[in-house]
């Protein structure tokens, strides 16, 4: 197991190869952000269309009890 000073530079020294790879490639940072970005933007969409939807059932399940109570109190059985 690594002491906490190995730790430290084992970490520093992975810091610095990926420096040097966004420094070598610019382009990596915009499309680094893009690849996180596009699944997140999905999720928002699915959270806010299951919002809509259970929204709508609820309306329409009310609507079937107010349908249901209406017939029952036109019907005397």
């Amino acid at each position: 197991m690594l002491t906490p000073e190995e730790f430290k530079e084992e970490f520093d020294k992975l810091n610095e190869e990926k420096m040097a790879i966004v420094k070598g490639n610019p382009w990596v940072i915009p499309a680094a952000s893009a690849f996180c970005a596009i699944p997140l933007a999905i999720c928002i969409h699915g959270y806010w269309k299951n919002h809509q939807l259970k929204n709508k059932y609820k309306i329409e399940r009310e609507k079937t009890k107010q349908l249901t109570i209406e017939n029952k109190a036109g019907h005397n059985f």
